[in-house]
């Protein structure tokens, strides 16, 4: 029907006449916020148009924000008014229902931007028993003491103004054994969906679901999955030469280095198998740092040259797409990788030398190498700027315009803001955290309007624990104290 032949009273739509599919490939060529806007034309766009999982999974990974990271979220949110400013989403789904699983996960990094940029969120205090060892993550705590009849407790973190929940962690019987000897390095990490312990190379591991903790299987790496269940394979020869391993976790991929062999390994946990493994020396060597992220392994070495007593120090990068043993970057340094930042572009290698180097990948696939004078260094979120820092001032590079070589690229953000102690470390695309200049306290650092929105004064006897996309934990000898953003 042509729009001179419709009565004046109706409305004509002319996207009524495109299937959806056309109009998500119309709206994906948009920026955010034309986006946003579209969502205010009327209830059809809202519910409709622009509702879709497609265009608002655009907008996460432009963002880097991932369900997994904001899946236990606002939990509280009757804390709220729901007709203020910073909760007109929850309002919005009240009266024209559901969000798409995106869209959700993108309303709820903009609260806690809010949250964090209106200083509009608690501080929990939790008592941390006596214990030996802890590990934090944004969802719970894990708490180690040998000495107890439960030896592993978890903290279960529900947000803010939500109860605490214990839960006592079922033990694999040889993982109790061990763990009781006091004698061998116990490791732990963790994320959203695995728990992994680890001694001497034998990795225990737990299932995450909701606020349950699962056995799922334990593993000597490098030998068959039989190894392990008779009493006498775990022999004191055998703890002693593979207590000096290192390991990562990214989602499901567990990444475990062997100093003695030399040899990485790689091992699915939704599996259980272990499926490649790398050697990234033909000699001894020290491992100093790794790191395993989506489609990469990289791993920072010193060793020994082969005449006299000099020692060199390498980072090399294991790019897992396609490429063989042999197809690998190593970059020689001047100091000991201390650790490796990735966004899914760039990789920094932080050390202790006067230089830091930074590989980017370009369009034609091949590596890019250039180096940085630099403190420490973090990277925005979005993928598109290095922060670092020099004599205790913060300095912008930007990644995109470095590649068209044909602007400014670097900005100076912050003069005398910081101490340079600590690593500058995302919370996510708008805050940072960094050492303050004052003794005991911590600063968030905003670097799109360039000034510190909030200023942590800690006591004595405060360390930082975990920083992550929900909180921040600092610990003393009797309590944890979070900083909560949800």
């Amino acid at each position: 029907m042509s729009p001179c032949k419709l009565k004046k009273s109706e409305p004509y739509d002319i996207f009524k006449q495109l299937p959806l599919e056309i109009i998500n490939k119309i709206v994906l060529h948009l920026d955010l916020n034309d986006v946003l806007n579209l969502k205010l034309v009327n209830k059809m766009w809202r519910c409709v148009y622009v509702n879709q999982n497609e265009i608002w999974a655009r907008i996460c990974e432009d963002l880097n924000i991932r369900i997994i990271d904001y899946s236990r979220c606002l939990n509280d949110r009757s804390r709220h008014d729901s007709e203020c400013i910073g909760y007109a989403c929850v309002a919005s789904e009240k009266l024209f229902g559901p969000l798409c699983d995106y869209w959700q996960t993108f309303n709820h990094y903009i609260m806690i931007i809010k949250n964090i940029k209106n200083n509009d969120f608690p501080t929990i205090y939790i008592r941390r028993p006596c214990v030996e060892q802890s590990y934090c993550t944004d969802d719970y705590i894990v708490n180690i003491n040998c000495q107890l009849k439960d030896p592993v407790q978890i903290i279960i973190l529900n947000g803010a103004n939500k109860p605490i929940n214990n839960k006592i962690l079922p033990i694999f019987n040889e993982f109790e054994k061990l763990i009781r000897l006091r004698k061998y390095p116990l490791k732990v990490i963790g994320n959203k969906r695995y728990l992994v312990f680890e001694i001497c190379s034998i990795i225990f591991v737990y299932s995450i679901s909701k606020t349950q903790f699962t056995k799922r299987f334990f593993k000597v790496i490098q030998k068959s999955v039989e190894y392990g269940l008779n009493e006498d394979d775990f022999n004191e020869e055998f703890l002693n030469n593979h207590c000096d391993t290192k390991f990562d976790l990214y989602d499901h991929k567990l990444a475990m280095v062997h100093p003695a062999i030399s040899t990485l390994f790689l091992t699915d946990l939704s599996t259980g198998k272990t499926y490649k493994e790398l050697e990234f020396s033909s000699r001894k060597c020290n491992v100093d740092s790794m790191k395993c992220s989506d489609y990469r392994l990289m791993i920072g070495i010193t060793r020994r040259k082969k005449k006299g007593l000099k020692t060199e120090h390498l980072a090399i990068v294991y790019h897992m797409k396609g490429c063989t043993q042999n197809n690998r970057l190593k970059i020689p340094l001047l100091g000991p990788v201390t650790q490796f930042k990735v966004t899914s572009n760039c990789i920094g290698v932080e050390n202790t030398g006067s230089a830091t180097p930074f590989i980017t990948k370009q369009k034609n696939s091949y590596l890019n190498v250039f180096w940085l004078e630099c403190d420490t260094f973090s990277f925005d979120c979005t993928r598109k700027y290095i922060y670092y820092n020099v004599n205790q001032s913060i300095f912008q590079y930007d990644l995109f315009k470095s590649m068209l070589s044909k602007f400014e690229v670097v900005q100076k953000i912050a003069v005398d803001a910081i101490s340079n102690l600590l690593p500058l470390t995302p919370i996510n695309d708008r805050y940072l955290l960094v050492r303050s200049t004052f003794p005991n306290s911590y600063d968030i650092f905003d670097v799109k309007e360039h000034v510190c929105v909030r200023s942590i004064q800690l006591t004595a006897g405060y360390s930082l624990v975990h920083v992550g996309k929900l909180s921040i934990m600092f610990s003393n000898s009797s309590q944890f104290m979070v900083i909560a953003f949800s």
